[in-house]
């Protein structure tokens, strides 16, 4: 891929370091200058590195170049942890830090067990998006939230004395690969695909991206994420990068991730 100008690395840089505590206003600057500093023959080599994007998806970044322009600025004035892929080729390392994580206990948000922690910024969020929908009478239950990698180490090894490696593939991430370990995951009520239909499921299909979050794996997409269809599994990619997927990328979320993966490298 073509490197970045210096212009461009130098923006991205400074968002880096300082977009986590920026106020309101400083961000809204910061975008303006990142909309400067996109490179837009770096936009046309990402959608097309990205083997897997639909040709559907390609013509309508390249077709609408000014708009995405601006929409991709707003994607990369968050914080760039919000966007990193882990999955069966992207592993995370052991040690992987996901920034400040707050505990779920005794916070007025409905869980199956103790003892469960989440990213501060995706926290937050969760915390009004419960809030929101509890007064529309729904009952949104957190039943997994971060794992470290330790932790994931024992799941799917568990899962493979007892299904075998093959299946167990198709429905847990091995160690390094699960968006668990990002801190930023929410697996919601029963985990399983009766969830689908619900008022909840209905409900967070709707309405999830208005808080920063968007489904992980959906349906018939398989052989796209690595997984099959997990219809209570939401990540937090803020409210920028939500809008971004659902714009650009048919609301498929591990397309939008591979696209901004490719920009940045």
């Amino acid at each position: 891929m073509k490197p970045y100008s210096k212009l461009s690395i130098l923006m991205l840089a400074v968002f880096l370091v300082f977009g986590a505590s920026c106020t309101a206003k400083e961000k809204k600057v910061q975008q303006a200058e990142t909309e400067e500093a996109v490179d837009e023959e770096a936009i046309r080599i990402a959608s097309i590195a990205v083997s897997q994007l639909p040709e559907n998806m390609q013509g309508n970044i390249l077709n609408n170049m000014d708009a995405f322009k601006a929409d991709l600025a707003a994607v990369l004035a968050e914080d760039s942890r919000f966007f990193i892929i882990a999955d069966k080729s992207h592993l995370l390392t052991a040690d992987y830090n996901p920034g400040e994580l707050v505990s779920l206990d005794g916070k007025g948000i409905k869980v199956n067990k103790k003892g469960m922690k989440l990213e501060k910024v995706t926290f937050e969020a969760l915390k009004k998006m419960i809030s929101d929908s509890a007064e529309e009478g729904l009952s949104l239950m957190v039943s997994s939230a971060y794992r470290d990698y330790k932790y994931q180490v024992g799941l799917y090894n568990y899962y493979i004395s007892k299904y075998g490696k093959e299946k167990t593939d198709t429905f847990s991430a091995p160690p390094g690969a699960s968006q668990h370990q990002l801190g930023t995951v929410i697996d919601f009520n029963d985990v399983e695909n009766t969830f689908a239909g619900t008022k909840e499921e209905k409900w967070l299909t709707e309405n999830a991206w208005k808080y920063g979050f968007s489904l992980s794996f959906p349906k018939g997409y398989e052989d796209v994420t690595g997984y099959d269809w997990e219809s209570w599994h939401f990540r937090y990619v803020t409210r920028a990068g939500a809008e971004f997927q659902k714009k650009y990328f048919d609301n498929i979320q591990h397309y939008m991730l591979l696209f901004l993966d490719s920009y940045r490298n």
